[in-house]
């Protein structure tokens, strides 16, 4: 135990979160460091022992909520109190029950007001009333991720989501419209609209609330570009579409989870569209679109996969030609339909089957960046190598460009020239400023 760490019941004055996770996660992370900042706290300087240690964690997969909890009791063993925030809280609060001071705060319909809370208590304040915090700046000084929605209606056989965050809901638009303005305010150049299922913002009933929000979006003063996360490809609808192709500050990019190319593992996922569904949802983008890119998930070793199954995936994935291919070795999470289901493949075909996937994902991702040499994109500068003056950051499309520059571009958009590529990205040279 690190010596000048305080006791876990005394009054805290520093806090230190850790995030693991999805771009929602991430949106929550910075959400909790202005709660703990309202509350009083100041964030622990790099060194300096925490008074709060919140892990904000994820368990989408048993692997997530393994490293969740390691993060746990790495911070209880530092002194002070260490907090089990989101997902991981939801599926396994005991675990915070068995370090002495460690607290639990679960991911779900409450958890902004259960946080704010429990940071007044650790700072010693007492308010007669909760009020739900707005989200802070989120992500990297160039890019902010803006939550819409929070959990999910659909039950996807291998999903635990739902059961952690709880049925989908919607921030009112006025609100989210009034955080990007925020976001913008405070020099973010781009915004990742994000949410556990943000395709479902509005409901069935109301499927003009996600156009019609992107379109507001879009408007916004100092928004240079924003970008959609994860969708279900029933949701890419005729209205959805247009709205995206109208507004030049949406980027050309749609992450379309695939999770299999078999109809027969799609019926067992209950993914609720087949193999020529998917492909029509991608060529309808493509027609609305221009020249979009494709980024996908995929599970390997779902239960009752066979291998005629999983090489149709994999057929899926070149037919499509995905600039970017996320997989996931297939997990059980308790309390899913799959994890009680026949067929459970051995650990070892599960990860004979995610290393072939990846193989032929960097495969993929190769020929990605291979087919941008030629074009000008303007890329959002992220990060700068300081030994070699490389830039690094994100097109339109998605593919990562590197080129050399001066120091004091980062978030900004700059104009560059694609002339190779590399396993890594595309490489390029600038064409001028912004």
């Amino acid at each position: 135990m690190n010596a000048a760490a305080p006791a876990p019941g005394a009054r805290a004055r520093t806090y230190r979160v850790e995030v693991l996770g999805c771009k929602v996660n991430q949106c929550e992370a910075r959400q909790a460091e202005r709660i703990l900042d309202d509350a009083g706290l100041r964030p622990a300087a790099p060194g300096e022992a925490a008074d709060v240690s919140v892990v904000h964690s994820c368990a989408v997969t048993a692997e997530a909520l393994r490293q969740s909890l390691q993060r746990l009791r790495r911070a209880a063993r530092a002194g002070g109190r260490a907090v089990l925030s989101g997902c991981g809280a939801a599926a396994d609060a005991a675990a915070a029950g068995h370090l002495p001071g460690a607290a639990a705060v679960p991911a779900g319909p409450d958890w902004a007001a259960a946080f704010a809370r429990a940071a007044r208590e650790w700072a010693g304040a007492t308010v007669a009333r909760c009020r739900r915090p707005a989200p802070g700046p989120a992500g990297a000084p160039a890019r902010a991720f803006l939550k819409i929605q929070d959990g999910c209606d659909r039950r996807c056989a291998y999903c635990i989501v739902p059961r952690l965050r709880g049925p989908s809901r919607d921030r009112p638009a006025d609100e989210v419209i009034a955080e990007a303005a925020r976001l913008a305010a405070a020099g973010h150049r781009e915004i990742v609209v994000t949410g556990v299922h943000a395709g479902l913002y509005g409901g069935d009933g109301a499927r003009a609330a996600l156009p019609r929000l992107l379109e507001r979006l879009a408007a916004t003063p100092g928004l240079e570009r924003i970008r959609m996360s994860s969708l279900h490809p029933a949701e890419l609808t005729p209205e959805l579409l247009r709205a995206w192709a109208d507004a030049p500050a949406i980027a050309p990019h749609v992450h379309l989870p695939l999770q299999s190319g078999s109809d027969r593992v799609l019926r067992r996922m209950r993914r609720g569209y087949t193999a020529d569904g998917f492909r029509a949802a991608v060529a309808r983008a493509r027609a609305a679109l221009d020249r979009p890119s494709f980024t996908t998930d995929v599970i390997a070793g779902f239960p009752g996969e066979t291998d005629d199954d999983f090489e149709a995936t994999l057929a899926l994935c070149r037919e499509i030609g995905f600039g970017r291919v996320h997989v996931f070795p297939f997990s059980p999470r308790p309390g899913t339909a799959a994890a009680a289901m026949e067929g459970q493949a051995t650990s070892e075909a599960i990860r004979r089957r995610a290393r072939r996937a990846r193989q032929v994902a960097a495969k993929l991702a190769e020929a990605f960046h291979r087919a941008a040499v030629g074009q000008n994109v303007r890329v959002l500068c992220e990060t700068r190598d300081p030994a070699t003056g490389e830039w690094s950051g994100y097109g339109e499309r998605y593919v990562p460009v590197h080129f050399a520059g001066p120091a004091g571009l980062e978030g900004r958009v700059v104009p560059v020239r694609l002339t190779s590529s590399d396993a890594r990205g595309a490489h390029g040279e600038a064409a001028g400023g912004e």
